[in-house]
């Protein structure tokens, strides 16, 4: 359960004095969601802090909202948000304060921003979590003052916690369609099963509007974005669409070991020719520049071709040696690389050589040398191909 000796040791030093002004201004503090919920789970609640602020004697303005940011400003950088978020940044510490508020969702209207936000400071803090997404981000923190702390739980959600089950938070889950992602997000970063009644939800949703965007983004804040997308593969039947087949999922054991980063559309591209599928689909379904995906897929080909030819090949008279239709191969892919990593520097490439293809990796190593009679002999025909690439 709340362990408030520990939550109370781990507030920051400046959290006081913010919290004094806003005590002083008559407004209660709650924390609430990703805070609360892993604070419970390993005893530390991090740096990104979300509250709730709620005021019993004066209704929401944007007026009183925008002193109330003002006076803020006094404790570090802040900022405005949508939805009336003020972002308070106290060195590694984030803070988002905003007002409680009420969803009402528009008739047909199916994306991510199909309701209207209504502003209520007196909401009830039971009311206020039904617009949450699970019952384990709607618990809360109330700080009435230093004494009065409490921890608040309406929707059960500690228990839920603890027997790793996500079920969502209100009657309105279903009608936000990227919660479907979220569920399967939460379901792979922290290893729960679905409540029956979510599954059913989920089962039930409309996902035709989820845009590549949101799946990508998803996609990236998962702890496991191969296995995320790999639930959404087998989503396939869904209006989700995405771009990859079901026997994408045979291939994952050969993807992870080549996907040296899946928070990156080109390495993806890389990993998913280099073990025998097509990255067309994907290119398109991210609308990725095509020249890009192309010269991307050509390299991934080309690289796993020199896993079979070794520098040995290039041994003889440089003239000789440069009329090889294997060397024209060679050139082709040492400059492909360069210009790759001119275009993203990011891009894990000599990694990929070094791992795969370290027979190569000195193509990208070497210095002019003097005199080349004297290299030892297992890189003299490395160097000639590199010396070869430097003169063409």
């Amino acid at each position: 359960m709340f362990d408030r000796k520990n939550f109370e040791s781990q507030l920051p030093a400046f959290f006081w004095p913010v919290a004094e002004e806003l005590f002083k201004q008559g407004f209660n503090l709650t924390l609430v969601g990703g805070a609360v919920r892993d604070f419970l789970r390993t005893g530390i609640s991090g740096h990104d802090w979300d509250i709730e602020l709620t005021h019993h004697a004066f209704p929401f303005t944007k007026n009183l909202w925008k002193e109330l940011g003002k006076s803020l400003s006094a404790f570090g950088k802040m900022s405005f948000l949508p939805y009336e978020i003020i972002r308070l940044q106290v060195g590694e510490y984030q803070l988002e304060f905003s007002p409680p508020r009420v969803e009402h969702y528009r008739e047909n209207a199916k994306d991510h921003s199909n309701f209207d936000a209504e502003f209520i400071l007196n909401l009830p803090f039971e009311e206020a979590v039904k617009r949450r997404d699970f019952t384990i981000n709607a618990m809360g923190v109330r700080f009435k003052s230093r004494k009065e702390i409490e921890f608040l739980d309406p929707l059960d959600g500690a228990r839920h916690l603890s027997e790793k089950i996500l079920h969502y938070a209100g009657p309105d889950f279903s009608k936000d369609p990227v919660r479907f992602l979220r569920a399967h997000r939460f379901a792979n970063k922290l290893k729960f099963a679905f409540s029956p009644e979510l599954k059913k939800v989920l089962e039930t949703m409309d996902l035709e509007c989820i845009t590549p965007a949101y799946v990508w983004s998803e996609m990236k804040k998962a702890a496991d974005p191969i296995q995320f997308f790999s639930y959404l593969v087998q989503e396939k039947n869904k209006e989700l669409n995405v771009p990859l087949e079901p026997t994408f999922t045979q291939k994952l054991p050969e993807i992870r070991k080549v996907l040296n980063d899946p928070t990156k559309h080109e390495t993806w591209i890389i990993a998913l020719e280099w073990v025998g599928l097509s990255s067309e689909n994907w290119s398109k379904y991210f609308s990725m520049s095509t020249e890009t995906s192309r010269r991307l897929a050509k390299w991934a080909h080309s690289s796993k071709e020199f896993q079979k030819i070794l520098p040995e090949t290039f041994h003889g008279e440089f003239e000789e040696v440069r009329e090889k239709p294997e060397f024209e191969k060679i050139f082709d892919w040492y400059f492909t690389t360069r210009q790759l990593l001119q275009k993203n520097p990011d891009l894990p490439l000599m990694k990929m050589i070094e791992d795969y293809l370290p027979d190569w990796i000195h193509l990208y190593k070497f210095e002019p040398i003097k005199d080349v009679k004297h290299i030892d002999p297992p890189f003299r025909a490395k160097y000639q191909v590199w010396n070869l690439c430097q003169r063409l």
